[in-house]
């Protein structure tokens, strides 16, 4: 039997999670208390970093092997704040005065963001270790238009631990994938903390998935008002029928 499906798609990007690392093993990641939201995101694009090899067996393709060493994140922003910027490049700080230094000081940290679906779920990310690399700047000088402010800025992805599985380079929660007896994790409940473990997965509870409806009325200021039958009743809940 073939069934049709209509998936799905990203319409736009939200808010920028950074969370700064204390320190990290090859087992667990120290972050800081606070994560720092930042509503500054005009584009975003991630190009991962894999390595390919063909095996070729008895003059044929016998198999095909990719290995993902980590990621780099083109980020254009509005602007990043300057005290969270000078501390993620390593630079100096004293009072209004900055030192950017030539020697690798970039601090290490964990990087997030969400993108809103079509169907008015989220998506959520996480990368649980970064380092932000020096980025081309660009001046320009006052015109007559209105300014459209833009600065890019490098992120580089490092995979965390090993082991059989690999190190995890993101984590992705997908609120349109949830089961329906749970409800969805909020914004607030998934950016609380950088998860990189599934024993950091935070605790859901039992419901129908409209966490994520009511939670994009909240982001834009709007409200969803029942569809009516067209006799002044409303349809039934999903999953009933009259």
């Amino acid at each position: 039997m073939i069934k049709s499906v209509r998936p799905t798609y990203e319409v736009s990007v939200g808010a920028a999670f950074f969370c700064p690392i204390v320190s990290r093993d090859n087992e667990s990641i120290t972050y800081e208390t606070d994560v720092i939201r930042a509503d500054v995101i005009k584009t975003l694009g991630i190009t991962p970093q894999v390595a390919e090899q063909e095996i070729w067996a008895s003059g044929v393709l016998f198999d095909y092997i990719n290995q993902t060493s980590g990621a780099d994140i083109a980020l254009a922003a509005v602007a990043l704040p300057p005290a969270l910027l000078n501390k993620l490049s390593g630079a100096a700080q004293k009072g209004g005065f900055s030192f950017n230094r030539v020697n690798d000081l970039e601090k290490e940290f964990a990087f997030g963001y969400w993108g809103e679906n079509r169907d008015g779920t989220l998506v959520f990310y996480w990368h649980p270790v970064c380092k932000m690399a020096p980025g081309e700047e660009t001046k320009t000088t006052r015109q007559n238009d209105p300014p459209d402010p833009e600065k890019n800025f490098n992120i580089k992805v490092i995979p965390f631990g090993g082991g059989e599985k690999g190190g995890v380079w993101r984590t992705k929660y997908d609120q349109g994938a949830e089961v329906a007896e749970v409800t969805p994790l909020t914004i607030e409940q998934f950016f609380a903390q950088p998860i990189y473990r599934e024993d950091q997965i935070p605790t859901q509870t039992p419901g129908e998935p409209q966490g994520a409806k009511a939670e994009l009325e909240q982001l834009h200021g709007t409200t969803t008002e029942p569809k009516s039958n067209g006799d002044g009743t409303n349809p039934p809940p999903h999953g009933d029928k009259k």
